[in-house]
């Protein structure tokens, strides 16, 4: 009985002591944000480059899905604020609070911005994002701020390959760090219309959605994972006495007017809803979840007047007062 314990435990610390040994392993950011390029139009190399390496400053970061990305022209914006504010737009495709939170936390290391401005949607993503993994640091990876985490083992198993990755390029194949991107805005311009049946199918899909019974005590416990993200990053701002505003980007067809959680957005800031002709106008949109050129020029000019009436912007100014 012995023997058999002692090579099972012989098994295991074979299989975890190089998975261990691959986390005490230095992690390199730069390489991290650029393993990523065939996800989300390399926008993570570009986040990495405009923060760490672009000696521009950001006054107002825009942090979001690729709702974001779509939604808010950093040109457009800097231009109806009058000069003096350098905007950039952070947002990066699909949910979750988690890399939301790692990218607020870089942002600060290396940036003095003096507004952040949040997404919402309808609802909450219970779970972590998919890109998290690779980007996250070993201790964001192992400790998690709530037990309620259900991509736990496979964020563990994927950061694991990334390091793996990294060991790799760096110590066999040796490869030449990339060159900076020197890029200053990250709105992805498109001028793609919806079709018609797109727009019909995403109102239909929300249609059945929002019919779905849901647990209210089950979802209390689901929501402990997003909201212990989203609380560490307003804590992150009220530490460094930083504004905050939400700012409410729905698909177009859940026709919800607000999202589900407005209570909890408003306890800690400000909640911006976007203007309904935009939202319920398809000319405005490239497909059923993001907007086009013409309808993000309309929801930036619109931005730029809330942040000016929130902040009391004014042109040469660029003191932000909450």
């Amino acid at each position: 009985m012995k023997r058999i314990l002692l090579k099972i435990a012989l098994f295991f610390s074979m299989v975890i002591i190089p998975f261990l040994v691959l986390f005490l392993m230095p992690y390199s950011k730069e390489f991290a944000y650029h393993f990523i390029e065939n996800d989300c139009y390399n926008h993570g190399a570009w986040i990495y480059d405009r923060i760490n390496r672009n000696s521009t400053p950001i006054d107002i970061a825009f942090i979001g899905s690729s709702h974001t990305i779509h939604a808010f022209q950093e040109r457009k914006i800097e231009e109806m604020l009058g000069g003096g504010f350098h905007v950039a737009n952070l947002g990066y495709c699909r949910y979750g609070r988690n890399l939301e939170y790692i990218l607020l936390e870089m942002l600060l290391q290396h940036k003095s911005p003096k507004i952040i401005v949040l997404e919402v949607h309808e609802d909450e993503e219970k779970n972590s994002h998919d890109i998290f993994p690779y980007l996250a640091g070993t201790k964001d990876l192992f400790f998690t701020p709530t037990i309620i985490n259900r991509d736990y083992f496979s964020d563990l198993f994927y950061g694991a390959s990334a390091r793996l990755e990294c060991f790799k390029a760096k110590y066999i194949f040796r490869k030449n760090d990339p060159k900076p991107d020197g890029e200053l805005y990250g709105y992805a311009a498109s001028t793609r219309k919806v079709s018609e049946d797109d727009w019909k199918e995403n109102e239909n899909a929300w249609q059945k959605r929002l019919k779905q019974r849901t647990f209210e005590n089950v979802e209390r416990i689901q929501m402990r994972f997003p909201l212990a993200y989203l609380n560490k990053m307003i804590g992150l701002l009220k530490e460094k006495n930083i504004s905050l505003v939400f700012v409410y980007l729905p698909e177009s067809g859940s026709k919800l007017k607000s999202p589900k959680y407005t209570g909890y957005y408003q306890r800690f800031a400000k909640l911006l809803i976007p203007p309904q002709m935009v939202l319920n106008e398809s000319a405005y949109w490239m497909d059923a979840g993001h907007l086009n050129d013409k309808g993000s020029e309309i929801l930036s000019e619109w931005m730029a007047g809330q942040l000016q009436n929130e902040f009391c912007l004014k042109p040469g100014n660029e003191e932000a007062t909450p």
